[in-house]
């Protein structure tokens, strides 16, 4: 059978491809078209999916000719364009068939958006996980307790009710348009009104689905959250066109939705407590978040699935929804997402240097707040948890930590290196461990797993079991002695019967996929540590014992095993020796980086080497041109200290020429006083007297005049004694 798939390289596109080689028992020949007219092919993708040819549309007679060939033709309008689709129904209208045709339309449950809604009290077989409504009651003042409502279910028969939002009427007028083809000869079209698509790397919840493999805390619920999302997996979906190919039967429009009854507030809460830190995701306004998929999140209907999907014999791939499949949608994410979880163990002596290679390591391939841990962090967020067994461990580790060496039985540091390990953040995005497991025996506690026969059940939690202990427990429980690992028998069961002894393997979600073995001589690492180039002792006598501890369980001269040796032996690992006496540590981390990425590059939302080389380039223009400013305004201010005291010295100099003015003017008329005087005495009288007669007699010669009557009147003056006299 023939099938066209409109854009075979959608996101639906490639769940039809999957699930439509085969239909009716035989290989089907699959030709379809590419999302991006004119776009490469990528061949090795077109392969996977088993697309044997592309269709173009540039050439419409040739085009609507491949697509009417096929004897089922699927469009899937989340990523089809309206007017080619409408064209192609329209075409089909029209055509002359030559031959059984069925014609597959994947529409949206938004085209049911606004359909006017009944609501009903909520019970206890409504949704998972709530709890069952009392009757209504009256309270203490006689109030009528408020009963929670929710929307009534709509099925397909409510056909004729549905109402779009504004931005899917175009997808309802498709939908009947297709509905309509139903009187045709040789034609049989199908509707399929899908829930929100989930699964196989998501689309709608894809921002969700990043943002908690990246433990950002960007997650919102949109008040109130209380609303119902219908949803269905892309699979699903999928299945379902599968079954609508090969049985003539089913109706005309079908609900494609799952069986659970999932909340906006169930769905994010969901998403994030499976792949991120656990956390109450906040409740906000409608306006205060930004999404493109705002209202789709915003949806309140409840939609029962169409027949096909309530029969026992379809092949459901998530009947309950994403919640209770969230496990597995994850995984998904995961990998058509290419995101691997980069684990790595780093081992070496006290004072290797280690914690800087771990951290860069870190910062490069595990983003913000990158899992680096060590045990002793481990054990300090352990003892800061809330609860009655952090504080009992927080006094065992305290009475410890009195007595040099002594450390947690073996049982109680596995159980709490592996809590940690199995965290949400660090199943997904990976770790960093540093500096354990220090010894083979630590390591094969902590990576390896006992196998449980059938019927056979995990042991209880210790944890658990000191909750209902009594104090006693925990002294007993201080004073015993290292365990040996899981996989090991006590000397006096050496003889019994292997089949008798239980049986372990590695804990495949758990174990590292890189370990690296630090190397470097004692001198060179306790000179490290007092330079304090590396850490691991605070004093030369802790150095020695730590010392002295990790090569007695790594390097010891009877063939013990070592660390090292249990990734290599037991894991399955090519274990990285670097001396770090011989390289620099960017050499170091160069031959780590090497080393991680022999078997592929690493997506995980990293940024490439162009953009780290821009990012620097940016920093460093960002930083040059910070000094230069810098430098500007400190040149700025110096000009401007420069100008104030050039204005103070000139000030200075203004003020220092009026004082000597001053001071000379005094002393001009200090020495004229004398001369003043005498002119008073002897000069002015007669000079005034003269100048008064000129005035009276206005002759015609005034100076000759005033000069006769100075000489004439010269003896009226008295002689005045000289300085001499």
């Amino acid at each position: 059978m023939r099938i066209f798939i409109n854009n075979v390289d959608s996101y639906v596109g490639k769940a039809l491809c999957a699930d439509l080689r085969k239909v009716l028992e035989q290989e089907n020949r699959l030709i379809g078209t590419l999302a991006e007219e004119g776009a490469e092919a990528d061949v090795e993708l077109l392969n996977s999916l088993n697309v044997k040819r592309i269709v173009l549309r540039g050439d419409k007679l040739k085009y609507m000719s491949d697509v009417l060939s096929c004897s089922l033709i699927v469009y899937d309008l989340h990523s089809a364009d309206v007017e080619d689709v409408e064209r192609v129904i329209k075409e089909l209208k029209v055509a002359e068939l030559q031959h059984d045709t069925t014609f597959v339309l994947i529409s949206s449950v938004n085209v049911w958006a606004n359909t006017r809604k009944q609501y009903v009290p909520v019970r206890g077989d409504d949704e998972e996980g709530e709890a069952e409504e009392e009757e209504p009651a009256e309270g203490e003042e006689g109030e009528v307790r408020e009963v929670k409502k929710r929307p009534k279910e709509l099925s397909d028969a409510d056909l004729d009710r549905r109402v779009p939002s504004a931005a899917y009427e175009a997808w309802k007028y498709l939908e009947t348009l297709t509905l309509s083809l139903g009187s045709r000869e040789k034609l049989r079209p199908h509707v399929i009104g899908a829930g929100v698509l989930y699964g196989n790397g998501e689309t709608t919840f894809n921002e969700l689905f990043k943002a908690a493999w990246l433990t950002l805390p960007m997650h919102k619920i949109i008040a109130p959250g209380d609303n119902y999302i219908p949803c269905v997996h892309v699979r699903d979906v999928a299945r379902l066109v599968r079954v609508v190919a090969s049985d003539s039967s089913v109706g005309r429009y079908l609900l494609a939705v799952d069986h659970s009854r999932l909340t906006q507030a169930q769905i994010v809460q969901g998403i994030v407590n499976q792949i991120s830190h656990k956390r109450d995701v906040p409740i906000c306004d409608a306006d205060s978040v930004e999404s493109e998929f705002k209202e789709v999140m915003s949806l309140d209907i409840i939609l029962e699935p169409s027949a096909p999907l309530k029969a026992s014999s379809f092949d459901w791939w998530c009947r309950d929804g994403i919640v209770a499949n969230i496990e597995k949608v994850a995984a998904e994410f995961c990998k058509w997402r290419n995101l691997r979880p980069i684990k790595m163990v780093v081992t070496g002596p006290p004072g290797s240097g280690a914690e800087r290679l771990c951290a860069r390591v870190a910062e490069r391939y595990l983003h913000k707040d990158p899992p680096h841990l060590t045990y002793d962090q481990i054990i300090e967020d352990a003892c800061s948890a809330p609860g009655r067994a952090a504080r009992k461990l927080k006094r065992k580790v305290q009475k410890l930590a009195a007595t040099p060496g002594k450390q947690l039985p073996l049982k109680v540091r596995t159980k709490l290196v592996r809590a940690r390990l199995m965290s949400n953040v660090c199943r997904y995005r990976g770790y960093v461990l540093e500096g354990y497991p220090t010894t083979f025996a630590e390591a094969e506690a902590l990576f390896m797993e006992k196998i449980l026969e059938e019927g056979e059940e995990l042991e209880v939690e210790e944890e658990e079991q000191e909750e209902e202990g009594e104090e006693g427990e925990e002294e007993a429980e201080e004073e015993e002695e290292e365990e040996a690992p899981p996989p090991a028998e006590a000397e006096d069961e050496e003889e019994e019967d292997d089949a008798a002894r239980p049986k372990f393997k590695l804990a495949e979600n758990m174990v590292p996929e890189f370990a690296v073995l630090l190397q470097s001589s004692e001198e060179r690492c306790k000179a490290r540590i007092f330079r304090g180039e590396a850490k691991g002792a605070s004093s030369e006598e802790e150095f020695a014992r730590k010392n002295a501890d990790y090569r007695a369980a790594n390097l010891a001269e009877d063939g013990s095993p070592s660390t090292s040796e249990f990734f290599a032996e037991l894991g399955g690992l090519h274990v990285l020796p670097i001396n770090v006496d011989e390289v620099s540590e960017d050499q170091a981390f160069q031959a780590i980086r090497v080393y991680m990425e022999s078997k592929g590059q690493f997506f995980n939302y990293l940024r490439s080497e162009e953009e780290l080389v821009r990012e620097q380039q940016e920093a460093q223009a960002a930083l040059e041109a910070q000094a230069d400013a810098e430098a500007e305004a400190s040149r700025q201010e110096l000009a401007a200290q420069e100008a104030a005291l050039r204005q103070q010295a000139a000030g200075q100099e203004d003020s220092r020429r009026k004082v000597i003015a001053q001071n000379e003017a005094s002393h001009l008329e200090a020495e004229a006083q004398p001369l003043r005087q005498y002119l008073l005495a002897n000069v002015v009288p007669t000079l005034t007297a003269g100048l008064s007669e000129v005035c009276k007699e206005q002759p015609e010669d005034p100076i000759e005049y005033l000069a006769q009557y100075l000489f004439a009147h010269a003896a009226d003056v008295q002689s005045v004694p000289t300085s001499g006299d």
